[in-house]
């Protein structure tokens, strides 16, 4: 008996003494029972001996039978205290389970909770109490409008019965201001089920820092926007700055040139002329290398002769190169198709680089543009390009860096020769854009080879007659400039003098020019080139004199500058467009321009000019600018001169070239009609860009600066329809005429 108390005793001293006496207090009194009786019995034991024995038996059943009560009692105690002690034992495990739960809670970094239905607060840790600035009595079994905000409370309640409706979890930025600084948060919250319930599960992450880096990241956006902003306002001024005295230069040389001087003064006004040309190149350069880097160039697809364009680079070159004393050839097979499309002013532009440069670093010998055909895919020839030269070559562990903006091979104080570093790394991103690739292959002293590949697309026009033999010409032979062999071989020797230029002389019947121009040199030089070529000129320096002199309304056209004092090119043109809306009637409005930057020719458009010539201006492009907007010729649909002229003379080709146009130009026009219902601007751009491309060829001046106006309308993101209604018409006469050329042979009379 003693042992089973010791049991009890021992029990009781590790469980809850207030709990367990409740629970045991009716079997303690029952065992204090027993051992009063089991005292007594020890008592009469005597007596009962002594008793008659006869009577045994009967004493005998009587003790077994309170000797069995007693038994039994134990072992219902001791079954009772075994399910007692038992109980406790599960409840300490859950107690010990829910105690680790929330030891788990506490220690997470995020702040989470645990509500019902109605909302009220089950469960949370210490991070939740810290975010809300609560206390856990506060919080526990109250709801948010309890101790929150009633703007936070609000919207919570939406949150919630989100997160209730759908099942999904439901997540929002909030700004706890109570923060000192504010914290910003991501509430997230999500109904999960256990036991037949439903209850809301939240937490907090605390994503002040990743905003705060989103912010920096705007602003640093910003910042490199406005950069981008000053640094093209930058380029502008400069490139503005230094075509105003360049067109000077530039234009009076050329003037000069064409007066009565002897041989040295001719060949001191070259290298004047050849070093401002130098110049206006390097600033050519930074200005194409940001349009590149502004993504503001467009690559489009028009028909074009590969012979011609190689044979007008060469051209271009040819004084660089006899000024050196060397060879410059070109080797086209006659496998190579003659008529490609693709973007020829691109083309033309890397050309003109890979070629200066090979002059530029050779020192004697030659220079080779040499043409081939590789693969073909999908209706295109991958044509190459190599300009080979015999120069100084470059080094192995340099040919990686010199396809790099701003990259030099020598870059040292003393190297020989000059550049930005911008030519090659302009060539590499044009070549790009035309989805080709470019590469160098070179040795020191041994020179180089500089080759890109473009695809370019079929046309259908007839291969190139097969080529007789390249010839090339040793020093002294003088110059071979003829588009009928092949290749143009330039050597060394004397300039030629100048002989009369037939599409120089004066335009027929002159035009009323209004000259609005500020800077005294330019006035002079645009004064002197107008007068040669037979128009009459007014002059005026400001915007606000422009008004007034067209308000009269005397004048075939204005040659209208852009930065003037007062008011500027731009706000005057508006103003008289303004005028003309109202009164009637359009004067042509020429921007002649320094300001040569991306989206100065598409300013000048939107503002309602109806050309552009950027400066320094020679007579030739001035000439042919102006001869659109002659009386009797500004009406002529087609410049078939200026055509023929481009083709050399190949009235057979131009006929092709036709043909094809009256084929494509209709899809062309189609697909641009589908761009701009679509909304697709960057699609409807190229399409129109490619339209005007190949309007260009055949001079047709009238739909091309309709094409212009279009353009102009898309880049600025204004209304398309009206310069779309104007262009489509137009282009039907660029058929009719073309049918006209084609019926007629190359020997009719123009249509008008």
């Amino acid at each position: 008996m003693d042992s089973h108390v010791a049991l009890i005793r021992q029990a009781l001293a590790t469980l809850d003494a207030q709990e367990l006496a409740r629970l045991l207090e009716p079997h303690l009194a029952a065992l204090a029972e027993l051992e009063a009786e089991a005292g007594q019995l020890r008592s009469a034991n005597a007596l009962l001996r002594k008793e008659n024995r006869q009577q045994r038996g009967n004493a005998g059943t009587w003790r077994d039978q309170h000797t069995a009560r007693l038994a039994g009692l134990q072992r219902e105690l001791h079954a009772d205290l075994q399910v007692q002690l038992r109980a406790p034992s599960a409840d300490q495990a859950a107690r010990d389970q829910q105690e680790l739960t929330e030891q788990i809670l506490d220690q997470l970094p995020i702040p989470i909770f645990l509500k019902d239905r109605d909302g009220r607060f089950l469960r949370f840790n210490s991070r939740f109490e810290e975010f809300t600035q609560r206390s856990r009595a506060e919080i526990l079994g109250r709801t948010i409008d309890d101790f929150a905000s009633p703007r936070w409370a609000a919207a919570t309640h939406v949150e919630d019965e989100q997160a209730w409706s759908t099942g999904r979890m439901v997540t929002t930025e909030r700004r706890m201001a109570t923060f000192d600084p504010p914290l910003d948060v991501l509430v997230s919250r999500k109904v999960i089920n256990s036991g037949g319930l439903s209850y809301m599960l939240g937490y907090f992450i605390d994503i002040s820092e990743q905003r705060a880096a989103r912010a920096a990241m705007q602003h640093a956006v910003e910042s490199a926007e406005a950069a981008s902003r000053a640094k093209s306002e930058f380029l502008a001024n400069m490139s503005h700055e230094i075509r105003t005295p360049m067109n000077g230069i530039l234009g009076m040389t050329e003037l000069v040139l064409e007066s009565d001087i002897d041989a040295h003064q001719r060949a001191d006004l070259t290298l004047v002329k050849a070093s401002a040309d130098a110049l206006l190149q390097i600033v050519d350069d930074i200005l194409d290398f940001s349009k590149i880097e502004a993504g503001k160039l467009d690559i489009e697809e028009v028909p074009f002769d590969l012979r011609q364009l190689v044979s007008d680079t060469l051209r271009a070159m040819s004084l660089r190169a006899r000024q050196k004393g060397l060879a410059l050839a070109s080797e086209i097979p006659a496998n190579v198709p003659r008529i490609m499309k693709g973007d020829p002013g691109r083309l033309r532009q890397v050309l003109l680089n890979l070629v200066g440069n090979a002059i530029k670093f050779t020192g004697a010998g030659s220079v080779t543009v040499q043409l081939s055909i590789g693969a073909e895919h999908d209706g295109r020839s991958e044509i190459e390009f190599a300009v080979r030269d015999t120069g100084i070559g470059v080094p192995e562990e340099k040919q990686h860096l010199i396809f790099e903006a701003f990259a030099q091979v020598d870059g040292s104080t003393t190297r020989q020769y000059g550049g930005t570093g911008l030519g090659l790394a302009i060539c590499r991103r044009l070549v790009i854009l035309m989805q080709g690739r470019i590469e160098v292959h070179s040795a020191p002293g041994q020179g180089s080879v500089f080759s890109f590949t473009v695809p370019l697309q079929h046309t259908g026009v007839a291969q190139a007659a097969p080529l007789p033999p390249l010839a090339v010409l040793t020093p002294g032979q003088g110059m071979n400039l003829s588009a009928n062999d092949g290749g143009l071989i330039v050597g060394e020797g004397d300039l030629p003098p100048p002989s009369a230029d037939p599409q120089a002389a004066p335009a027929r019947g002159g035009l009323r020019v209004l000259l609005a121009e500020d800077n005294p040199v330019n006035q002079r030089l645009a004064v002197r080139l107008l007068e040669k070529l037979g128009h009459r000129v007014t002059l005026v320096d400001s915007g606000l004199a422009v008004l007034e002199r067209a308000a009269r309304g005397a004048h075939d056209v204005i040659l209208m500058d852009v930065q003037m004092p007062g008011l500027d090119g731009l706000a005057a043109t508006r103003q008289i467009r303004q005028r003309e809306s109202m009164q009637g009637g359009h004067v042509p409005i020429i921007a002649m321009t320094a300001r040569a930057m991306a989206g100065d020719r598409e300013r000048c458009l939107e503002a309602g000019m109806d050309d552009y010539l950027a400066k320094p201006v020679d007579s030739q492009q001035l000439r042919d600018m102006l001869l659109r907007y002659q009386p009797d010729s500004g009406h002529q649909l087609l410049d078939w001169r200026g055509a023929l002229q481009r083709l050399d003379g190949d009235a057979e080709l131009l006929l092709e070239l036709a043909a094809l146009f009256l084929h494509d130009g209709p899809q062309l026009w189609q697909e641009l009609g589908e761009a701009l219902a679509a909304g697709d601007q960057p699609r409807s751009t190229r399409a129109v860009h490619s339209l005007k491309g190949v309007l260009v060829n055949f001079g047709a001046a009238r739909a091309v600066a309709l094409a212009e106006q279009l353009s102009a309308a898309l880049h600025a993101g204004q209304p398309w329809q009206l310069a779309a209604g104007r262009l489509e018409p137009a282009l039907q006469q660029v058929y009719e005429a073309l049918k006209e050329l084609i019926a007629g042979g190359i020997d009719a009379p123009p249509p008008s």
